[in-house]
């Protein structure tokens, strides 16, 4: 059985594993449609044809279909970055410095070196440029 893209005005709609007489009684006004799977993640619609995307960067990003470019969402980079600062900040640190019998197992340079990792995850967005691109610190050992 044939499948179908169903698409209407470069809009992905559905795709349907269907007989032609079943894919005339699911198409609505105006729609169209075109033999093959075309999945909405793989392939993008301009002028009622379909094109593979670019290999996507690995950063957050929204494809223009007028440029056909990726182009970066710094907005969504910022948030993103903070985010995975915060999980190395409940993963990495708070479980030592906030249980007072692991941390008072430390000697003073192990908890100056925990310290100052600590303040410079917090201190990361502010001294970063790029946030595709941050210098992440060394956790201590």
């Amino acid at each position: 059985m044939p499948i179908y893209t169903i698409y209407k005005d470069d809009k992905f709609k559905s795709i349907l594993n269907a007989s032609e007489e079943f894919l005339a009684l699911n198409l609505e006004e105006n729609d169209s449609y075109v033999e093959g799977n075309y999945p909405e993640d793989d392939y993008y619609i301009k002028d009622n044809t379909f094109f593979p995307y670019p290999e996507k960067p690995n950063y957050p990003c929204n494809f223009n279909k007028d440029t056909e470019e990726w182009v970066w969402d710094e907005e969504l980079s910022w948030i993103n970055l903070r985010h995975e600062r915060d999980t190395k900040l409940q993963l990495q640190v708070d479980p030592i410095v906030s249980n007072p019998l692991r941390w008072n197992s430390f000697s003073e340079e192990q908890q100056l070196n925990y310290s100052n990792y600590r303040d410079a995850l917090l201190n990361l967005p502010q001294v970063t440029e790029d946030p595709r691109y941050p210098v992440w610190p060394t956790p201590p050992e």
